[in-house]
């Protein structure tokens, strides 16, 4: 039997995959189940920007509506030093590899590097190309400083391109354009968790998808 996974389709640089961080870790500590994340690359090369004043004023509007949805902090740090900076992109292309590259040693703290990495940028107000920064979460999860540094600034990792290439076919399976996008996968099928569920209160979010675990166990009991 498959056993349940949820898998988290992402980007590093989106406000609503960080609004989500309290409903994900909320799921990773009471629920018994696999998880898979894959970045998406949305806001990576190409998919970057560079940041205006129009720009900015949408972008902290935004954020703002967030922190008040969710809590999630959104520091005058990040409005100053990152938001306000016209001569820096909006890409997430060096968060997305150092988020792969650490995680390829810690694959069970996924969710913990894609926080961290977050919060570089929405509370300490370090911009995304920041490399020594991103060199600070490595260290904390045990990686060698210099190490990660070459490899960050190094050819990219045929797994990191696979792994976005796959993310990207997912996104196109289930007809979604944007991320966090959350997929419930169990021994019935994959589906969708609602995005709503992911920014309120988590018990809610904790008990529809075991629910559906609860319904997926008696199906195949009932169909064995």
């Amino acid at each position: 039997m498959t056993q349940p996974t949820l898998t988290l389709l992402f980007d590093p640089l989106c406000g609503w995959c960080y609004a989500a961080q309290p409903g994900l870790d909320a799921l990773a500590q009471n629920l018994d189940v696999q998880w898979h994340l894959l970045p998406t690359g949305l806001f990576a090369g190409d998919g970057g920007q560079t940041m205006t004043t129009t720009k900015r004023e949408y972008f902290w509007s935004n954020d703002q509506r967030i922190e008040q949805l969710t809590g999630q902090v959104f520091s005058q740090a990040y409005y100053d030093d990152v938001l306000s900076d016209f001569t820096s992109r909006f890409d997430s292309w060096l968060p997305t590899k150092a988020w792969y590259l650490i995680t390829e040693q810690q694959p069970a703290a996924g969710l913990e590097v894609l926080h961290a990495i977050q919060q570089l940028r929405y509370v300490a107000g370090r911009q995304s190309a920041d490399i020594e920064a991103l060199a600070d979460v490595a260290e904390k999860y045990g990686l060698e400083r210099e190490s990660f540094l070459i490899s960050l600034q190094g050819p990219t990792p045929p797994a990191l391109t696979e792994a976005i290439s796959q993310a990207r076919q997912l996104m196109q399976s289930h007809r979604v354009g944007g991320v966090p996008t959350l997929l419930l996968e169990t021994a019935s099928g994959s589906g969708i968790v609602p995005n709503h569920m992911l920014y309120h209160e988590p018990t809610q979010l904790i008990g529809a998808i075991q629910s559906a675990l609860q319904n997926d166990h008696q199906s195949a009991q009932n169909n064995p």
